[in-house]
């Protein structure tokens, strides 16, 4: 966490709270009943008060969403690894392509916020399956996915569905960078997870989006605004999910902190799937032609 700046003498820092107040040695100033009282701005308020001290729910998710934003273009290849009750594990190998396509006043281009391809490289079974993800703003997202058995790509509704039998959904991987406007922020008091400290907040989302969760509650790490406990409740608001992420798995790639661990917990059923990302390249040279449904079937 970045730590407060040193003030430069009381008497400015005085000055910041809109109070005038005379520093001892100092000349005594007449004061005219007329002087209009300053408000104090958000950046002279960081430089008195500690980091986050004044930082509303609603705030630190928008911190959260923009350390996101910079990738504009990303390839991730990682497995995740999942246990049954019993402890039997099951490794699913994948490789994720995305691509941002707002502007820099974060409109969407041609109806188009982003798309995302999502390719199961093993077990052998399910190899070559793949995942097309257009999230829209003109229309309902469009959604398909390649069968290797079948040969040919169809329309599919990805939302709601687990990955490979794993505990994380598509839901958990399309996290949609619009989603800011889709939810009520109400922060709560600050926990220490891991070890750090951590903002906390509830997201309470509206009926308008598409998020499969009714809202949840995350511990967000002060310093890069990367959550490290993330717990989900469903529409009848049973806790149904949580998600963590070890600090020490963060990693910076081009500007932005990446957990490269992370570990789903299904509370309902106690199980729980960690997706660990082998390789990350940021910001790569990605054709549109990547992100269609031809280019589904060649890969």
């Amino acid at each position: 966490m970045r730590t407060m700046r040193r003030l430069r003498g009381i008497g400015p820092a005085l000055a910041f709270a809109g109070v005038l107040l005379r520093v001892p040695g100092a000349a005594a100033e007449p004061v005219a009943s007329e002087r209009a009282v300053e408000t104090p701005t958000p950046r002279a308020l960081e430089e008195i008060l500690p980091e986050g001290a004044t930082l509303g729910g609603r705030e630190i998710y928008d911190r959260l969403f923009r350390n996101r934003k910079r990738l504009r273009t990303v390839v991730e290849v990682g497995r995740i690894l999942s246990k049954d009750p019993a402890g039997n594990p099951q490794e699913t190998r994948f490789e994720l392509r995305a691509k941002d396509y707002r502007d820099h006043d974060d409109r969407p281009t041609d109806g188009v916020f982003a798309k995302v391809v999502i390719v199961l490289t093993g077990p052998r079974d399910i190899e070559r399956t793949g995942y097309l993800y257009v999230h829209r703003n003109d229309r309902p997202d469009d959604q398909f996915i390649y069968s290797p058995m079948r040969k040919r790509v169809a329309r599919a509704n990805l939302r709601g569905q687990n990955v490979a039998g794993t505990d994380f959904s598509f839901d958990d991987f399309l996290t949609t960078l619009d989603d800011l406007e889709q939810a009520t922020y109400r922060r709560l008091p600050d926990e220490v997870v891991d070890g750090v400290p951590c903002y906390v907040v509830d997201a309470t989302m509206l009926k308008s989006s598409r998020s499969r969760y009714s809202r949840s509650v995350a511990a967000i790490e002060k310093e890069h605004y990367v959550p490290l406990r993330t717990r989900y409740w469903d529409e009848v608001d049973v806790a149904v999910k949580e998600l963590r992420s070890p600090r020490a798995s963060l990693k910076e790639f081009d500007g932005v902190w990446v957990p490269t661990e992370s570990t789903m917990t299904d509370l309902l059923e106690d199980t729980h799937s960690t997706v660990t990302l082998q390789r990350v390249d940021p910001n790569p040279t990605l054709d549109d032609g990547e992100f269609n449904t031809a280019a589904l079937e060649r890969r």
